[in-house]
């Protein structure tokens, strides 16, 4: 090799690394256009959330966005550390590369064409960057619903499981099978992972290289079930959940014993909820703290879970959308179990990520674009 070949190296490096910055930084422009509802979600969210936050003369909220973006983060980061890890044990095992040198090449290539592909780090930023400011006005709204509308629906909720579940309350009827200290904690485990399995989902789609319509669907479904939801409903139907029934109803507590046995079982077993409700009240009480938000109706968690399966179904993915149904059934037990909601919570968040999906569907249709 030459020397003039050595010397035009680094040369040759700068531009193709200028024409890749160039690629993406075109792609994340053209990005703003189609993630245009995305953001009309997100900095609607927000200004309605800056709007509220001047009303009650409250700061916004960020400590759990902080939390949950650099959970976030981190996630991201350890999944792109195990991409390039099974890439390259791939490209080893399969003989697709011969030698280490060559292996890493093969890396090179997957990083530059797949992993930073133009269009995949536009999806990302996009996906990312909607998603942090919806969630600064998502937080404060759920936050302040107390101070907006005081908690006066929990009697009615609790009356309203009584009749729909004939005279009985939900949590009396799954005492005899669940009430063991090792089974609730099994279900608090599982109640646990769903910020990873909602993170998961988050990533499958907004991490995506292609733009598809199905993307699009579960992004936008996604943000708009959290704000009609909790910003909307939540307000409307203020309720702070049997675990906070005793503070905030009058009268003969019904989940006294439920909450007796939680506190029995998380002796015997770590059941997390336990020490997070207290906590939760203690900030609700304070105005701040590390878990803010108390917010019953609807069941957020119930909610996404159906948007799992409804995003696991029109992907096409049999085994997904079986796993995605039994993870949905554990949530909404473990919601009632745990003493975090009424099953009612549970039955109208499923409705509403139902909704959402058939609304973002229509659109979607309308402007004929519509998900498979």
């Amino acid at each position: 090799m030459s020397f003039a070949t050595y010397d035009s190296l680094p040369q040759r490096f700068a531009a193709e690394a200028g024409w890749r910055l160039r690629c993406i930084l075109q792609a994340v422009i053209q990005g703003f256009r189609s993630h245009s509802a995305l953001y009309t979600l997100a900095l609607g969210t927000y200004a309605a959330g800056f709007v509220q936050s001047l009303w009650l003369g409250v700061p916004l909220s960020l400590s759990l966005v902080g939390m949950v973006s650099g959970t976030t983060f981190v996630c991201l980061l350890l999944i792109l550390y195990l991409w390039l890890f099974l890439e390259f044990i791939r490209a080893c095992w399969t003989g697709y590369a011969t030698g280490m040198p060559a292996a890493f090449a093969a890396m090179k290539l997957r990083v530059l064409d797949n992993i930073l592909a133009p269009s995949r780090v536009s999806n990302t930023f996009h996906a990312f960057v909607a998603n942090g400011v919806f969630f600064v006005g998502f937080m404060t709204i759920k936050k302040n619903i107390p101070d907006a509308v005081p908690f006066q629906w929990d009697e009615a909720f609790m009356e309203l499981d009584r009749i729909l579940h004939f005279g009985v309350l939900p949590h009396e009827i799954l005492a005899p099978l669940f009430n063991v200290p090792a089974i609730t904690f099994g279900v608090n485990v599982v109640y646990n992972l769903w910020f990873l399995v909602l993170t998961g989902f988050f990533f499958w789609q907004g991490f995506r290289k292609d733009d598809t319509p199905l993307r699009q669907r579960y992004l936008l479904s996604y943000l708009l079930t959290w704000a009609v939801g909790t910003c909307i409903l939540g307000t409307i139907f203020s309720s702070a959940g049997p675990c906070f029934y005793g503070f905030v109803a009058q009268g003969t507590n019904p989940y006294d014993g439920l909450m007796r046995y939680l506190a029995d079982a998380n002796a015997v077993y770590p059941v997390w909820a336990v020490p997070t409700q207290a906590t939760l009240w203690q900030s609700h009480l304070a105005g701040f703290g590390d878990i803010e938000g108390v917010s019953a109706m609807p069941s957020m968690h119930v909610a996404t879970t159906i948007l799992f399966i409804l995003c696991a179904r029109a992907s096409g993915k049999r085994w997904l959308l079986r796993l995605s149904v039994l993870f949905a059934v554990l949530i909404f037990l473990g919601s009632i179990l745990l003493g975090w909601h009424y099953a009612i919570d549970g039955y109208a968040g499923a409705l509403i990520a139902l909704g959402c999906w058939k609304i973002i569907g229509w659109w979607q249709s309308s402007r004929g674009t519509a998900a498979a």
